[in-house]
């Protein structure tokens, strides 16, 4: 019932401290802050719950989200932002003003990035950062932004992209009075571009790898990428690469309230 929902415990929660938190997200849901209006309607909803279903198993009904650009920077369409009361964390989707009226209906549709913040707000208990936007960029309909998507892993690596493109804009201009700079690092930029595809690359097969492997001992084949969203970065690992043997003996190792669900729901008995 609770990751049905997208209420998926963390890594060390506890059964009450799960229980705690989910009472406070529909709490919060029931009663979100005065400061927040221009709440999305469950019509705004439809197609993110519709696309988190068919590809996750679960449709959220407690995530408040809203319209405004406040806080958002030019390039942000989106952005789920946690924040902890009485030490529980909250999620709050925030979605551009644009999105409401479809002027950027041709750029991304709102049911994308709405799914899209969806898989953040459900994972809110991890803080895993390799697999991550993998499975958030799932969400989208258009192949090269499931492929290329994920690319960056944290914020500050897409930062540091953007002005290492500078640099060769400013070696043309050094080279003009000092002639006898070397031509090397024009080449930066694309030398740690291609570094991240390197590594995108491995961990797109790492996780194609984890999820195959996991499908003999789900109940559905289809429940692979739904009992992927519940793993931390290390298990996708593990499954990955661990002999058979030692795969099956620690698909029953964790005995925690997390892995009781997770069997209960997608594994085989």
């Amino acid at each position: 019932m609770f990751i049905e929902k997208g209420l998926i415990p963390g890594p060390e929660e506890k059964e009450a401290q799960f229980s705690a938190r989910t009472k406070a997200l529909n709490q919060f849901y029931s009663y979100p802050p005065e400061e927040i209006d221009r709440f999305l309607t469950d019509g705004d909803w439809r197609g993110a719950r519709e696309t988190t279903e068919s590809l996750f198993g679960f449709s959220s009904d407690w995530i408040v989200a809203y319209y405004s650009n406040a806080r958002l920077s030019f390039f942000q369409g989106a952005a789920t932002w946690i924040s902890t009361r009485n030490d529980l964390r909250i999620p709050v989707i925030q979605l551009k003003e644009q999105f409401e009226s479809g002027s950027l209906h041709k750029l991304y549709r709102r049911e994308e990035v709405l799914a899209h913040e969806a898989v953040h707000a459900a994972r809110m208990q991890f803080d895993e950062p390799i697999f991550e936007e993998f499975f958030a960029y799932k969400t989208s309909p258009h192949w090269w932004r499931r492929v290329f998507g994920p690319i960056f892993q944290r914020p500050w690596e897409a930062y540091l992209f953007i002005i290492l493109l500078l640099i060769p804009l400013g070696m043309e201009v050094a080279r003009f009075f000092y002639p006898e700079i070397g031509p090397f690092f024009v080449y930066v930029p694309f030398i740690f571009f291609g570094l991240l595809l390197v590594r995108l690359s491995v961990l797109h097969l790492t996780l194609a790898v984890a999820l195959k492997r996991l499908v003999p001992y789900l109940k559905s084949s289809h429940k692979r990428w739904a009992a992927g969203l519940c793993l931390r970065d290390r298990e996708i690992f593990k499954i990955a690469f661990l002999p058979r043997k030692k795969l099956e003996k620690f698909l029953k190792k964790d005995h925690s309230f997390r892995w009781k669900l997770l069997r209960d729901c997608y594994f085989k008995k």
